[in-house]
């Protein structure tokens, strides 16, 4: 009988397993949508990254036309200035003109001095006046008609005459601060420090300058200028 019953009972259903069909199934849908995001976020980024990049480039390009503008509008207020004035120019005077800051001015006529190796002359009140006498304008900056102007003629130069010397040009060095001068001078910064408010101040330093100039303190700059020596006067 209990063998019977055995054979008479109905076997158990069997169910295939659904677990893995359906993470399959999952994934199939899962993975194109991170990938998606992925390729998304990672063009947000670039997009962004080039974005600012081309600002950047764009303010910087703006930036360096505004200077060349800037810099052609100084050049040519410099050279009208040094026409006007007869080659005698103050960083007062240039900044005012351009409406920028003396500092602005004075650096900028230092270069154009280095450039045109310009001479100084200090005033009583201790200014200090830029010399372009040795400044062939550019054409475009040039005004005079010369058509207007007559011809002058050659003066006629006796033969039993000599042609006279022509006048030399003494070039003066740069203005130097305390530091650069001593070693000019070969001298200790402090003993400069010391000796320029003193009358014998001019005597002094021509006797230590290697070339014989002459230098005064301009307390309005605390920079050293030199001066013509008496023998580059008489030379004249």
């Amino acid at each position: 009988m209990p063998a019977d019953c055995e054979m008479n009972r109905d076997p158990l259903p069997s169910n295939p397993p659904q677990t893995t069909g359906t993470l399959e199934s999952r994934l199939i849908v899962l993975v194109p949508i991170l990938v998606g995001v992925t390729v998304i976020l990672s063009a947000w980024r670039l997009l962004l990254g080039v974005a600012v990049i081309s600002g950047l480039g764009w303010a910087w390009k703006q930036y360096q036309q505004k200077q060349q503008q800037r810099l052609a509008t100084l050049n040519a207020l410099f050279y009208q200035l040094i026409q006007d004035n007869q080659g005698r120019l103050t960083a007062l005077d240039f900044a005012m003109h351009g409406d920028i800051s003396g500092t602005e001015a004075q650096e900028y006529l230092e270069e154009r001095a280095r450039e045109f190796a310009a001479g100084y002359e200090i005033t009583d009140n201790g200014g200090m006046v830029y010399c372009f006498s040795s400044i062939k304008l550019p054409e475009r900056y040039q005004t005079i008609d010369v058509a207007s102007v007559p011809a002058m003629a050659e003066p006629e130069v006796p033969k039993a005459v000599a042609p006279k010397k022509q006048k030399r040009r003494v070039v003066l060095p740069p203005p130097m601060n305390q530091t650069e001068l001593a070693t000019r001078l070969g001298v200790h910064p402090t003993t400069v420090s010391k000796n320029k408010n003193k009358p014998e101040f001019l005597d002094w330093s021509r006797e230590k300058d290697p070339a014989g100039f002459a230098w005064t303190y301009a307390p309005a700059t605390k920079q050293f200028f030199a001066i013509e020596s008496e023998g580059d006067r008489k030379s004249k």
